[in-house]
């Protein structure tokens, strides 16, 4: 992960790890910091699954609990 300035930084848990990373990151700049798959997967955060429309405009907050889950069909 790239440096960091401290002033401009935010820990959060990701899933179930504890992650530093910059302030007024959104969600799909996460994925894509931490070289996660961005197609197929359905993020949750806090407990509220958030639409992959709200990606670009959900901004990760310091303490969310964010778990990044592959999308399985079946039944």
């Amino acid at each position: 992960m790239p440096q960091i300035d401290s002033h401009s930084q935010i820990t959060l848990q990701l899933n179930g790890v504890e992650q530093i990373v910059r302030a007024n990151l959104n969600l799909a700049e996460l994925l894509i910091l931490c070289d996660l798959p961005t197609q197929s997967v359905a993020i949750v955060v806090n407990d509220s699954v958030v639409p992959r429309s709200r990606w670009m405009h959900a901004v990760c907050q310091a303490d969310d609990n964010i778990t990044v889950f592959s999308a399985v069909a079946g039944g």
